[in-house]
């Protein structure tokens, strides 16, 4: 289609860019050239998005990419660049990419890999100044991290991260202080699929200002020690024991675990003390479960809660109804320290969307 001559070309070239940035960059390029006016305009957008769904057309994508970096109007800095390759990624072709990032005060990014081999991307790789937010996503189709973390990584900046199918690999992380401990300004991190690669131990994550922790389907213990954290949810199929530190600012809380074992109840125990400060508990009927089976070592203990405002009961995340029945001693120990605290207990029929709003 020509649009010379018409509406279209008297329009402003920043609206012009506006639009053209609703399209990935390789339909922007074509839309581009079906006027010579916006011929050139597609250099001056400030987003990238570089995506290829074809397995055998790696090496034409990542020359397709290299003309358009090289096509772009240097002078205008980039707010995001996602990158999405279905059969792999190169560490060559990935630099490439980063440093014009980088060079361009990048402020968001995401990389997603859908590919059958794990790909090991260094995370001397992850060096930015502007960089503040950054998704990475693995392959869940073939259950393989996209990338191993070896070291620490450099992004001051950052203020938000999200790691999925990435493989946590962090024998080295005391000599650094613990896990994104550089990213000083970090608020809001997700773990979501996400695998501790040394299982005889904690991983340790340190995020001084952090306020926001998700841990979702994760495989590995954990050390946590995030003293300005506010909200946390730690959802998992199964107990990977962690220890937390430093959560007094600590005011919502949604605590999951699908098949919990007997033997987990006395560190799940502690770990619900250490949610001392919390105003809004949210607890899986699993939890309940597993303190009734603890009654013991339950009956002894006082109440942690002394600013509790309100909990949630969820049912459990099986298949079929199960009628909570929260024994008198449980409610006690959840209860006794704020008694003004309101209490709701969900049905499965309430909550039936719950369930897909983690669900991927």
């Amino acid at each position: 289609m020509n649009v010379d001559g018409d509406r279209l070309s008297n329009l402003s070239e920043d609206l012009i860019i506006k639009i053209l940035s609703f399209n990935d960059t390789k339909q922007a390029v074509r839309t581009s050239i079906s006027s010579s006016r916006w011929r050139n305009i597609w250099k001056s957008i400030p987003h990238l998005d570089l995506s290829s769904d074809d397995i055998t057309s790696l090496l034409r994508f990542s020359l397709s990419v290299s003309h358009v970096l090289s096509s772009r109007n240097h002078e205008i800095e980039l707010s995001s660049v996602k990158l999405s390759v279905r059969g792999g990624l190169n560490q060559s072709f990935v630099k490439t990419v980063l440093s014009y990032a980088y060079s361009h005060n990048v402020q968001k990014m995401t990389i997603i890999c859908s590919c059958e081999n794990t790909i090991k991307i260094p995370l001397s790789l992850f060096i930015s100044q502007s960089l503040k937010h950054l998704t990475l996503i693995g392959s869940s189709r073939y259950n393989r991290p996209l990338c191993k973390i070896k070291s620490l990584w450099d992004l001051p900046a950052l203020t938000t991260l999200h790691l999925e199918n990435v493989k946590l690999n962090y024998k080295n992380h005391d000599e650094y202080g613990g896990l994104f401990s550089q990213c000083l300004n970090l608020k809001n991190l997700t773990l979501y699929n996400c695998t501790v690669n040394d299982f005889s131990s904690n991983a340790k994550i340190v995020a001084h200002h952090l306020k926001n922790l998700t841990v979702v389907n994760c495989e590995g213990p954990l050390l946590i020690y995030v003293p300005e954290l506010s909200s946390l949810m730690y959802r998992n199929p199964y107990f990977y024991r962690f220890v937390a530190d430093g959560l007094s600012c600590l005011e919502k809380v949604d605590f999951y675990m699908s098949t919990p074992y007997e033997e987990d109840g006395y560190f799940v125990i502690k770990i619900l003390q250490q949610f001392r400060n919390v105003k809004y508990l949210t607890l899986g009927l699993e939890i309940v479960e597993l303190l009734e089976s603890s009654l013991g070592i339950v009956s002894d203990m006082p109440s942690p809660f002394t600013k509790l405002k309100t909990l949630k009961i969820y049912p459990g995340w099986e298949e079929g109804e199960k009628k909570a029945n929260i024994p008198t001693e449980i409610k006690d120990f959840l209860l006794n320290a704020s008694p003004s605290a309101t209490v709701s207990i969900y049905s499965r029929e309430d909550v039936k969307g719950l369930k897909s709003k983690f669900d991927r």
